[in-house]
């Protein structure tokens, strides 16, 4: 692990998860990499909604448009960038300090915790188990909503039918 604290960050591809960790009676962050693992001085949902402002929007505006797509309205997975296929969700209600994001893209496996039946054991693509303060029923809701939320985003960019406000000659008006 990288010692280094750091101040800034910003989701890339190779992000896993911010994880909210209790340092010193203050949050901060734990960032897990593909490669790499290093403790960043904010919160979680803070990098999350400065990344989601790098990529065009903000926190407020991903989880409005979750919402508009798929009506969830409580702890919402978010697009970071549909472009790059950033989705994150969180493990509890992101108003809460504590709240942790996890990339969709990079859940292999999980099981309930053997010592607290409150907490999931997560495998990582790359291998690494973490150990997460949220059951793992929640856990389980967050990644099929964050599932299915991905399916309904990336359709409407591969569907042929486009919804347009061009509104078309009614047939009872003449076309010239």
């Amino acid at each position: 692990m990288n010692e280094a604290l750091k101040t800034e960050y910003e989701v890339n591809e190779k992000t896993i998860a911010l994880l909210a960790v209790e340092e010193d009676g203050k949050i901060r962050m734990k960032v897990m990499e593909e490669d790499d693992f290093f403790i960043v001085d904010k919160s979680p949902t803070k990098v999350i909604d400065a990344s989601c402002k790098y990529f065009g929007s903000d926190l407020s505006g991903r989880i409005s448009g979750t919402k508009a797509i798929t009506n969830y309205t409580h702890k919402s997975p978010i697009v970071v960038s549909g472009m790059l296929k950033l989705y994150y969700f969180p493990t509890m209600s992101p108003s809460r300090v504590e709240c942790s994001w996890i990339s969709h893209n990079f859940v292999r496996d999980f099981f309930p915790s053997e010592t607290d039946y409150r907490k999931t054991m997560v495998q990582f693509m790359n291998n690494v188990w973490e150990e997460l303060a949220v059951s793992p029923g929640v856990f389980s809701n967050q990644l099929e909503r964050t599932a299915q939320f991905r399916l309904m985003y990336e359709k409407r960019f591969i569907s042929p039918v486009r919804h347009s406000f061009v509104s078309e000659p009614s047939p009872s008006t003449p076309v010239r």
